[in-house]
Formats: C-alpha cells, sequence, structure tokens
C-alpha cells in the first residue's frame, strides 16, 4: 500500500541518518477513504492524498515560498493499528527501506499546490538544495 508521510526536511535528514522514525499519521487509502471517494480511479486516490499529505508538509515550513516536503512509501496492511478517514497508524516504526520518493510541494500562483517528484538516489541532493534555498 502507498502511504504519503508529511515531514519537515531536518526531519528527513534524521530519518536518513537514523534508517527508522516512528510516524503518527500516514496518508492512505484506507476503505473510508476510497468509499467516499467511489467515483475516483487508484491513480487518483494517490494524487488526492499526496495533495493531503502536501499541505500538511507546508504547514511544517515557515520559509517564503513555502517548501513543503513529503515521502511516499510501502507498506504491508498488516502494519496498521489503527485506520482513520484518510490516514494510518503503524505498529511500529517506519524503515528508510520503505521510502520509494520524495515529493516536494510548493504553491503556485493560482494558489495550487504543484509537486514535483524525486527518486531515492536524490533525496539528500535535494534536502541541500531547500536548506540553501531557506537561508
Amino acid at each position: 500500500m502507498r502511504v504519503y508521510l508529511p515531514l519537515s526536511p531536518t526531519d528527513i535528514a534524521l530519518f536518513i541518518s537514523s534508517k527508522s522514525i516512528q510516524a503518527s499519521k500516514l496518508y492512505a487509502p484506507t476503505i473510508k477513504f476510497i468509499t467516499d471517494n467511489v467515483g475516483h480511479d487508484e491513480e487518483e486516490i494517490e494524487y488526492m492524498l499526496s495533495l493531503l499529505a502536501a499541505t500538511d508538509a507546508m504547514q511544517l515550513v515557515s520559509g517564503n515560498p513555502k517548501i513543503g516536503t513529503l515521502l511516499a512509501l510501502e507498506i504491508d496492511s498488516k502494519e496498521i493499528a489503527i485506520e482513520e478517514t484518510d490516514s494510518i497508524v503503524l505498529t511500529g516504526e517506519l524503515v528508510w527501506d520503505r521510502v520509494e520518493c520524495l515529493f516536494t510541494s510548493v504553491l503556485d500562483e493560482e494558489g495550487d499546490i504543484e509537486l514535483t517528484w524525486y527518486a531515492t538516489q536524490e533525496i539528500e541532493d535535494q534536502l541541500a538544495i531547500i536548506a540553501l534555498g531557506n537561508k
């Protein structure tokens, strides 16, 4: 199952170094979310969830422009402890090996969220670029 985790760039760097993290909320295609969005296909569901996570991610930063960061991860359904409307809580920690990619989010001129995708091997470089931009 693909899930989305909004984190600050600092928290992502800590996740990289420690190789694990405790996550309190992961946006996920829960039964309730899928039922509420029955007219949408899997790709549209994932996009909607990534936008929810991006909105949270942008709340974690104070720069201008606000650049939010979120990770997409793959988890097994047996790892789910609690299922909410649009999110889950896991039974344990997340491990770095589950990370599939990084998204950055910014607001465009119309006020819509624009997501940019980065492969796992690009994450550390992207975090360094974000850090330079926030100085």
